[in-house]
């Protein structure tokens, strides 16, 4: 409950810095002004952070917090002059509703807290090398004497908030599961709440509300026919539904040759996958309210500013923190823009060559700041996407409707309405515009993929899961719009049609039973924990006493370790996922993705192999020379990986500093190896 407390109110003070930001581009809308002081205070107080360490004017770990605090609070004072504050009350009433939802989100994840299986180690490891990092970008846990080569900007950030906060950084792991659970909800509240001004308070904000549940809580439309209608479904799989069936099912159920990912954000919270894109899922959803916004102020009243200089500095930073925390929304979000700048032109008044003009001048400006300040980024980031190809396979039409059935009718009535029967209404044009962006994603993949190191079956699989990622939630607030839209128009004939529409949308909150099946028990038995390392405490015991030492070191302390690699997904690199430590490998297909050199990832691990499975002093002094190694792991993992393994030789080679049962930590001196010094150090 402390670290729960803790960084709620780093999250406090965060956003009530910020308000002054946020107060100039949301005047007048108390909860969407408040609200999103939480999320920009938070990627403000990371990135001046993480700029001035990138020129390594500042060291991050030990002057990251109070630097981007300060940073924030200059920024915020300058905002503030000459406007209003918040009143009080305000302020009380919205904190309540966003602790009860981050309380959610936190208590969901503690029911099943481990950091282990799919992403965790990766992104556990990028979060512990941040916490220990004094320059920009972080030492990659996993590559010893390297950078990380990754869009590792959020990881940053998890690792910002989770110093303010002073957590264990397994808790602050669990915890930011939580936090985007709760930015999630309050974005896609403010949204549906903004385009649902014309509306009945009662329904706006009813449907508001509905809208924060089905984005973070809701399936797709699989896990409704295959989930509660199993008996009615065609499904070859032949057992129960379980919810990770709903994100692998295109080319699995039935098997084909061409395998895709549809996950959502409802998934992302549920396995608790730290990953790049449930990291920049709040900064995108933002950059959606603010072309949101602009497109409906300017579709209803034509005599209104462009974008402001505020908005377009903003939407230039979230698009560079995008860039740099998940690029793929940078592609997506930037569509967005581009179809907001054409909804805006398209008006009838503005169809000509001047219009045309400016707006491209300030797609040219938001392009151009994101640019300036996801620079020094970029300048360190060798991309590992190779080519844009054409797809050669394609999902059927049925498999697509089974997906997203729960949208698809409701975006392609916005899209008919702006010919028919909604030319002239600006929410309308305005939901709309997230319909066309949602089915844009959706047939992307279906056109073209991004060629990686994956091939064969999943030549499609990552293109297909980072577009559907972003697909899900935009649909859903576009369905919920319409709904919301229907309702206030009146009459039996459209109320009747919302409804329609509303039962297989809200029909996919059945996936919360699936994804949390078991809470109420856990609620009962106060099995609730943050505790994220609790897997090696019961599967490898003997390790834990190691990893202990290394998370109690230092970030100011030399320490390069070795320890097993192994394939992804596996126990391989466990002690510097958990700590930041970096090791010579860990799991090797991740590095080949960065890299981009199986090559060199071969050398690696043929080198770790070689070490543990050295018949004399002079062959483990060769590799650990070589990489610069200072400690040497044997633990349960490198016992069972290297059957020749000799412990007493690796004992022979320093002091050792943990001794627990089978698992011991040798502090490597070089004087112990043949003519008592290194050589081949790797630097």
């Amino acid at each position: 409950m402390e670290s729960l407390v803790a960084m709620w109110l780093a999250i406090l003070v965060t956003g009530l810095l910020a308000v002054p930001i946020t107060g100039r581009l949301f005047p007048g809308e108390t909860a969407t002004h408040y609200f999103t002081g939480k999320i920009l205070g938070w990627l403000i107080c990371t990135y001046m952070a993480w700029l001035l360490s990138a020129f390594k004017l500042i060291s991050f770990e030990r002057s990251g917090v109070v630097v981007g605090l300060a940073s924030l609070a200059a920024i915020s004072a300058l905002c503030s002059l000459g406007s209003k504050t918040m009143p009080r009350r305000d302020i009380l009433r919205w904190e309540m509703v966003f602790f009860l939802v981050y309380f959610a989100g936190v208590t969901l994840r503690a029911e099943n807290p481990d950091i282990r299986n799919l992403e965790k180690f990766m992104d556990f490891g990028f979060v512990n090398a941040a916490l220990r990092a004094d320059y920009m970008p972080p030492p990659d846990p996993w590559w010893a004497g390297e950078p990380i080569n990754y869009y590792y900007f959020g990881h940053v950030a998890a690792a910002w908030l989770t110093k303010l906060s002073g957590v264990p950084s397994d808790h602050g792991y669990n915890l930011m599961i939580g936090v985007l659970f709760a930015f999630t909800a309050i974005m896609a509240f403010c949204i549906v709440r903004d385009g649902l001004r014309p509306a009945k308070p009662a329904i706006s904000m009813a449907l508001a509300v509905s809208a924060a549940a089905l984005v973070t809580l809701g399936g797709n439309f699989h896990s409704v026919l295959y989930g509660p209608l199993r008996g009615l479904s065609p499904t070859t799989l032949g057992r129960e539904f379980r919810f990770p069936d709903s994100t692998r099912y295109v080319g699995f159920d039935p098997p084909t040759t061409d395998k895709v990912f549809t996950e959502m954000p409802a998934y992302g919270f549920t396995v608790g996958d730290l990953h790049a894109h449930l990291l920049n899922l709040p900064a995108g959803l933002l950059i959606l309210l603010i072309l949101f916004r602009l497109v409906g102020r300017r579709l209803a009243d034509r005599s209104s500013a462009g974008a402001s200089p505020a908005e377009i500095l903003a939407l230039g930073f979230l698009f560079a923190v995008s860039a740099m925390t998940n690029s793929w929304d940078a592609v997506s979000y930037g569509m967005l823009m581009g179809l907001a700048g054409l909804f805006i032109w398209l008006q009838p008044s503005q169809v000509d060559a001047k219009s045309l003009t400016w707006l491209v001048l300030r797609g040219v400006a938001v392009i151009a700041i994101a640019c300036l300040l996801a620079s020094p980024f970029l300048a360190a980031f060798k991309p590992f996407a190779s080519n844009l190809r054409l797809a050669k396979a394609h999902t059927p039409i049925w498999q697509l409707a089974i997906v997203y059935g729960h949208v698809a009718v409701p975006c392609l009535v916005l899209l008919t309405g702006l010919f028919l029967w909604a030319r002239d209404d600006a929410a309308w044009k305005s939901a709309a515009m997230l319909a066309a962006l949602a089915l844009l994603l959706v047939a992307l993949p279906e056109l073209v993929y991004v060629e990686d190191i994956y091939g064969g079956e999943y030549v499609r699989a990552n293109t297909m899961f980072k577009f559907s990622f972003a697909a899900q939630p935009v649909a859903m607030l576009a369905s919920v719009l319409l709904i919301g839209l229907l309702l206030s128009r009146g009459g039996l004939k459209t109320g009747a049609s919302a409804a329609v529409l509303a039962i297989p949308l809200f029909a996919t909150l059945s996936y919360f039973w699936a994804t949390h099946a078991g809470i109420g028990k856990a609620l009962a038995s106060n099995a609730l924990t943050l505790d994220g390392l609790g897997s090696i405490d019961r599967d490898r015991a003997a390790d834990r006493p190691l990893l202990d030492w290394l998370r109690a070191q230092g970030a100011g302390q030399r320490i390069l370790l070795v320890e097993a690699s192994g394939d992804s997904y596996t126990d391989a690199g466990r002690l510097s996922a958990m700590s930041g430590v970096p090791t010579v490998m860990g799991w090797q297909n991740h590095e080949w993705l960065w890299r981009g050199d199986y090559g060199a990832t071969v050398i690696r691990a043929e080198d770790v192999a070689s070490f543990y499975s050295s018949k004399t002093p002079a062959n483990a002094c060769r590799i650990l020379t070589k990489y610069g190694i200072t400690h040497i792991a044997i633990g349960t993992v490198e016992r069972e990986k290297y059957a020749a393994l000799d412990g007493r030789l690796f004992r022979g080679l320093g002091t050792v500093i943990v001794n627990s049962g089978p698992s011991i930590l040798v502090r490597f001196d070089a004087s112990t190896c043949p003519n008592g010094k290194s050589t081949d150090r790797m630097d």
